[in-house]
C-alpha cells in the first residue's frame, strides 16, 4: 500500500476517533417523533429554569435494570436541562427507613424535591412531571379565596359552580376554598387571590372597606360581574353600560345564541403564552373605567367590531338602536387594572361575565386558558405555564390485529421475499 494511501487511511482514522470522543462530551439529541415526545415542554422548561439548580428528582425504584433504564429515558430531557437536575435512586427494599423516612406509599414513586418542598409523582408520566414541575416552581402564597354568602357561585358541581376550575387550580398548585365576609375581620395573609365570583347581592360597607384595606396591601382580586354593582374601589372608576353584549360573530364559531360575545386578540402582557384564538363571554356586560391616579388600567378584553349593548329583549330578530344607547363594537368585556401600594403591587381584573369560569362554560374554546391566564397575571406567575405534555407513546392492540400482525411478520413477509427471489431469478434465465 502506498503512502498516499497509508496517511489518507489513518486520517480517516482519527476522525472516527475524535468524533467518539467529541461526541461523549458534547451530546446532542435530535427529537424526530411527530409529536415531540422526547422533548421538554416550553411549560416544563420555563418551571425549570424558575427553580434553577435547586431541582432533585429521587426514584424509589428498585434495582430492577430494565425499570430504571425506562425511566431514565422518559428522564432524560429534563436531566440535559441547563439547570442541572441531579437524579438519585433509593431501594425501598434494600432501605426501607430511607423509605419510611420519605413517606414512600407505592414502589415506582418519584419526589421531585427543591429545598424543603416536595412533590410526589404517581405513576410516572410527562403530563405528571411537567405539573409537578409547575408547582414547585410557584412563587408567593398558594390560597384562591371565593366568597360566598351573598349569591356567588359555588365550588360545586352546579352549572354555574366552580368545582372544575378548583380542580385546574389544584393542579397548577393552589388550594380553592371558601370563605364568608360576614364571618371574618379581614382577608386571610396568604391568600394569593381573591375571587369574586358573581354576588347577586350587595356586600355591607364593612366587607367592602375589607376589600379595600387588601387591596391596599398589595392584594390581587378577579370579580365575575354579576347582578349585584361593582364591589370594587371607587378609584377605579368602574361601571357597567346598560343591557347585554351581543355579538354577530358568535354565529362564525357555530354558536346559535347571540348574547355571546367573542374575544379574540388577547392582550400580550396578560397571556404571554396564549395559543386560543377566542373565547366566548356569556352574556356579558360592556365595561367603562375611568381609574384615578392611583390606579392604571394595563389591559382590555374586547368584544367583536360586529358586537353592541342590547338594551331591549333578546326574543326575536335583534337590530342595535343608536338612540336607546347601544354602541358598537368592539366593546370591552374585562378590563386588568394595576396599582403601586406602600406594601406591594395590587392587581385587579374585572369581567363583565359572571359565567366565563363556570362548570358549563369553562370548557368552551378558550375559556380555560383564559381563566388560567389571568389568574396567574393577577398572582405574578404568568412565566409558568399549563401546555398539556405530549403523549407518552403506548400502541395497544387487540387480539385480532395482533393476530394479523403476528401472522403478517412470520409468514407474510418471507412468502413475499420468496417471491420476489423467484420473480428475480425467472427474469434472469430468460435474459
Amino acid at each position: 500500500m502506498s503512502l498516499p494511501r497509508l496517511v489518507l487511511l489513518g486520517l480517516l482514522l482519527a476522525c472516527v476517533v475524535l468524533t467518539a470522543r467529541v461526541s461523549q462530551q458534547y451530546a446532542r439529541h435530535i427529537d424526530v417523533t411527530r409529536s415531540g415526545i422526547h422533548t421538554l415542554s416550553p411549560g416544563a422548561d420555563r418551571a425549570l429554569t424558575a427553580i434553577g439548580g435547586e431541582l432533585e428528582m429521587l426514584s424509589f425504584e428498585p434495582d430492577l435494570p430494565v425499570q430504571r433504564a425506562n425511566l431514565e429515558r422518559l428522564l432524560a430531557p429534563y436531566l440535559a436541562h441547563d439547570s442541572g437536575p441531579k437524579l438519585r435512586y433509593i431501594d425501598p427494599e434494600r432501605d426501607p427507613e430511607a423509605a419510611r423516612e420519605h413517606q414512600v406509599a407505592q414502589l415506582g414513586e418519584l419526589h421531585l424535591l427543591r429545598g424543603p418542598r416536595r412533590e410526589v409523582v404517581y405513576p410516572v408520566s410527562v403530563a405528571a412531571i411537567d405539573q409537578a414541575l409547575n408547582r414547585l416552581a410557584l412563587q408567593g402564597q398558594r390560597w384562591v379565596v371565593s366568597f360566598t354568602g351573598h349569591g356567588e357561585a359555588l365550588i360545586d358541581d352546579s352549572p354555574d359552580g366552580l368545582a372544575r376550575l378548583a380542580d385546574h387550580l389544584e393542579t397548577l398548585g393552589y388550594r380553592m376554598l371558601s370563605l364568608d365576609p360576614r364571618q371574618i375581620e379581614q382577608i386571610p395573609d396568604n391568600t394569593a387571590l381573591l375571587l369574586i365570583a358573581a354576588p347577586s347581592r350587595p356586600y355591607p360597607a364593612p366587607v367592602l372597606a375589607m376589600i379595600e384595606r387588601y387591596l391596599s396591601t398589595g392584594g390581587r382580586i378577579l370579580w365575575l360581574g354579576g347582578e349585584a354593582d361593582s364591589p370594587l374601589p371607587a378609584a377605579l372608576g368602574l361601571q357597567r353600560l346598560p343591557g347585554t353584549v351581543v355579538d354577530a360573530a358568535a354565529a362564525r364559531f357555530g354558536l346559535d345564541r347571540p348574547d355571546n360575545a367573542i374575544v379574540s386578540d388577547w392582550p400580550t402582557r396578560l397571556l404571554p403564552q396564549s395559543r386560543t384564538e377566542h373565547a366566548v363571554l356569556h352574556r356579558a356586560r360592556a365595561l367603562e373605567a375611568t381609574p384615578g391616579e392611583a390606579w392604571q388600567q394595563i389591559a382590555a378584553l374586547r368584544s367583536s367590531a360586529m358586537s353592541w349593548n342590547e338594551t331591549d329583549d333578546l326574543s326575536g330578530r335583534v337590530r342595535r338602536d343608536p338612540d336607546q344607547g347601544e354602541r358598537q363594537g368592539p366593546l370591552v368585556v374585562g378590563a386588568a387594572f394595576e396599582s403601586v401600594q406602600p406594601n406591594g403591587v395590587a392587581r385587579v381584573v374585572a369581567l363583565g361575565s359572571g359565567q366565563l369560569l363556570g362548570n358549563t362554560q369553562i370548557g368552551i374554546a378558550g375559556n380555560l386558558e383564559l381563566g388560567l391566564g389571568l389568574v396567574r397575571w393577577l398572582i405574578g406567575n404568568t412565566s409558568l405555564g399549563t401546555e398539556t405534555g405530549a403523549a407518552d407513546l403506548d400502541i395497544g392492540w387487540s387480539q385480532r390485529t395482533a393476530g394479523v400482525l403476528a401472522i403478517g411478520l412470520m409468514a407474510g413477509l418471507p412468502l413475499a421475499y420468496l417471491a420476489a427471489g423467484l420473480w428475480l431469478r425467472r427474469r434472469r434465465r430468460r435474459a
